[in-house]
């Protein structure tokens, strides 16, 4: 009877795992996503890891793109 447990358990876990879709992450966040608030709101681990990666790597390009023209 356990066993029967465990295994309904089990595939209940696994149906979810397989229908659950990940929201869609934008390659490129415009400037006002990148706000820290933006970034808390957003409730989904993931999206918010990938989010807050391409902030920094806009960051980073903006800097460097700055430093190309002399801008400091």
């Amino acid at each position: 009877m356990i066993a029967v447990i465990a295994a309904a358990i089990l595939a209940a876990v696994a149906l979810k795992s397989f229908t659950h879709h990940p929201p869609q992450l934008t390659s490129k966040p415009t400037a006002a996503d990148c706000t820290p608030e933006a970034i808390k709101q957003v409730t989904d681990a993931l999206a918010r890891s990938v989010l807050s990666a391409n902030c920094a790597k806009l960051n980073d390009s903006s800097k460097a793109s700055a430093a190309m023209n002399g801008v400091h």
